[in-house]
């Protein structure tokens, strides 16, 4: 992911790494250059849709798809995901058109470091009213089940009743505090409606949400305000629409720091950090593509240039962002972002696992015997690469 700076001299260094791996440090106390973040930091991870098709839950051991992240999600203290299906633990488990996800596909990404997650999709009704219903019951047991271990787990997006406003998670760690606020822009259907963190793209709507998220901000102070976008716009697209884009940066003056938009199953064409200041970062993420899914079922590893929609749908970014403060009441400043593109990998046991784009990932494919698997991802990476940019403002 390449990067286009403007008064690129304020940003000390950027180390680029082979196949897909790119580390931005930002300028700090002293304008000093740090390779380890200071104990006053806080890092998060944002994922992109985890979804569950019939060849991702008919999987025996669901732990073995997130493997390959576990080290990344064990350094950072909060690992983001959007939860593409309800969790009805009444039904059987439902791929496309109405999904229904089972609860120990939840229950890995929980084990292998996920720990804040929305709700609020166009699949979150899928099942109905009582779907929902069963979902918010789901959330509360596993947060119940992981406080026992002392582990914090927050899930958000969905309303009990009709007359509850948006949910929403204030996240604690380390003397930070982080708003975090899901909703979805698009639903595929009208049941239970009313129980979901739901904006529709009016004009009129998207006006009164921002100033919704401003008043939330100034009853809730906090270092970080989070808001998880389930976007209207149309899938497997990567461009950017002008009025998507003004309605995100509207909600950044709302006071708003970081967007996390997600629904193309696709990483956007750019992913976008808009400096207010030599320090302070305010973050848009147009979205991150699938993180796991079913969706490249049938790759063509022997095409010359593999970009057809399919394809894409295979791949993901992750995105690792760290922060730090002076003080406790100091504002927080940017420290380092990282990108981490990610592949959805078919074993020979027909496991799809998450692997990471890397170099380490090619050799083991060429080492197994898997040349034809190498050089598709070795196609891929340089797809992403060329198709995805990431912008700079400093302002």
């Amino acid at each position: 992911m390449k990067l286009k700076l403007k008064k690129s001299a304020l940003v000390l260094a950027a180390s680029v790494f082979l196949y897909s791996c790119a580390t931005t440090t930002y300028p700090i106390e002293g304008g000093e250059q740090e390779v380890k973040a200071p104990s006053n930091s806080i890092t998060l991870l944002f994922a992109g849709d985890v979804m569950a098709h019939n060849v991702n839950y008919n999987m025996k051991d669901y732990n073995l798809i997130w493997e390959d992240l576990k080290p990344d999600f064990a350094k950072a203290d909060f690992t983001f995901a959007n939860l593409e299906a309800p969790i009805d633990s009444t039904k059987p488990a439902e791929s496309y058109p109405r999904f229904n996800m089972p609860v120990g596909y939840v229950q890995a990404a929980i084990d292998s470091g996920v720990n804040v997650f929305s709700l609020c999709n166009n699949h979150t009704n899928d099942r109905e009213l009582e779907g929902i219903q069963e979902t918010i019951k789901t959330a509360k047991n596993l947060t119940e089940q992981e406080a026992k271990k002392n582990n914090k787990v927050y899930f958000s997006g969905l309303r009990e009743t009709k007359d509850s406003e948006f949910t929403y998670n204030i996240i604690e760690k380390k003397g930070w505090k982080i708003l975090f606020l899901p909703i979805t822009e698009i639903l595929n259907n009208e049941w239970g409606k009313a129980n979901i963190n739901y904006v529709s793209n009016t004009a009129a709507e998207r006006e009164k949400f921002v100033k919704y998220c401003k008043k939330l901000r100034e009853e809730h102070p906090c270092d970080l305000f989070v808001l998880s976008v389930h976007a209207y716009e149309a899938e497997y697209i990567r461009t950017v629409t002008k009025k998507q884009d003004a309605y995100y940066h509207s909600l950044l003056e709302a006071g708003v720091d970081i967007i996390w938009a997600n629904h193309a199953h696709i990483i956007k064409d750019r992913l976008v950090e808009i400096q207010k200041d030599t320090k302070h970062a305010k973050i848009i993420m147009y979205a991150n593509g699938n993180t796991i899914s079913g969706q490249r079922t049938k790759p063509d590893l022997k095409a010359k240039t593999p970009d057809k929609e399919r394809d894409n749908t295979g791949d993901g970014l992750i995105y690792e962002v760290t922060f730090v403060k002076k003080n406790s009441k100091a504002k927080p400043e940017l420290f380092r972002t990282k990108n981490i593109f990610i592949t959805t990998y078919i074993t020979p046991d027909k496991n799809y696992v998450i692997k990471k784009m890397d170099q380490s990932f090619i050799d083991y494919l060429n080492s197994n015997s898997k040349k034809d698997w190498a050089n598709y991802v070795e196609k891929r990476i340089k797809i992403n690469e060329t198709q995805t940019k990431e912008k700079i403002e400093w302002q």
